[in-house]
């Protein structure tokens, strides 16, 4: 399913009736984008000024579990941002959540960048910031309350299953009660983890960042687990990165078969992307010989 350009028209008709109802002053109002879920429109109102304003457009498929997912990351976003904004991360303030019958939305700042390449060491520090935030009985929506250790380990075995059905063949890893026993070894304190901290989310003006976005793969975990996934996407470079996140011996003092574990995740979620979602063989070959290499480390550690 694609977005259209009569869906993109009703959902901006159905913001600006909502907007309207609530007495918002809405002087322009444009559609900008669109990823795999949301729509993106770009507005300014008279008091609050450039707004943004995320809406889910997959109405027409199966809704219940599509606007539940959407819902969910809807709240997900405006919760995590108004932490944020507590401790002077750089995240777009929230205005308004809004769920309703006919359409659900996330309303907050606008924050424009340009093209200039952030330096992967102010990512670090960044990362590393937020990483130090206190989480002050702060609920993920979609953790569930249940631990970082457990929603990996599943994942993974998750993952392994689709992969192997995809390319008709087998990949030997534990159970998913024994990566999460390993797992729950670490003496690592927990924190509040971004988990897709990359260029695209990162928001930089003559390479200064102004703001992180999209919280959507967010939980409360070890931070291993976000720098193993920053390592394993190769998208920042590690060495800059890790000289501005400044705390490297977590990595020193995490065993190597954890940092695998974490590893593997990634390597599976990007060896899925780019065999279903995104054509790029090069990459294609170079995680399924990287999942293939981690589990073997993993098995052999066992």
């Amino acid at each position: 399913m694609r977005l259209t350009n009569n869906k993109i028209e009703t959902l901006r008709i159905s913001i600006a009736n909502v907007l309207n109802s609530l007495e918002w002053q809405i002087v322009e109002m444009k559609f900008i984008g669109n990823g795999v879920n949301n729509a993106v429109f770009l507005i300014k109102e008279k008091n609050l000024g450039m707004l943004a304003i995320r809406t889910p457009w997959r109405t027409e498929e199966i809704r219940n579990d599509i606007d539940l997912s959407a819902i969910i990351s809807l709240k997900k976003e405006a919760t995590i941002s108004e932490h944020c904004q507590k401790y002077n991360i750089p995240v777009p303030k929230v205005h308004k959540l809004y769920l309703g019958e006919e359409i659900n939305f996330l309303v907050t700042d606008f924050i424009s960048g340009d093209s200039q390449e952030v330096p992967s060491y102010d990512v670090g520090q960044l990362t590393s910031k937020i990483h130090k935030i206190p989480l002050n009985n702060l609920s993920i929506i979609d953790q569930n309350e249940r631990t970082l250790s457990n929603i990996i380990s599943n994942r993974i075995t998750e993952r392994v299953h689709l992969l192997c059905k995809l390319l008709n063949s087998s990949i030997l890893i534990p159970d998913s009660e024994e990566m999460e026993a390993i797992l729950n070894t670490t003496q690592t304190k927990d924190c509040l983890l971004h988990l897709d901290v990359r260029p695209p989310n990162i928001i930089g003006e003559n390479g200064v960042i102004k703001g992180i976005i999209d919280w959507d793969n967010a939980f409360i975990g070890n931070p291993i687990m976000e720098l193993m996934r920053i390592s394993e996407s190769q998208e920042l470079i590690e060495e800059e990165f890790l000289k501005g996140y400044k705390n490297v011996d977590i990595i020193i003092n995490t065993e190597e078969v954890i940092q695998s574990i974490y590893r593997l995740d990634t390597a599976l979620m990007l060896s899925i992307l780019f065999t279903t979602l995104i054509n790029d063989s090069a990459k294609r070959d170079y995680y399924l010989k990287r999942v293939h290499l981690l589990s073997q480390k993993i098995n052999n550690t066992l």
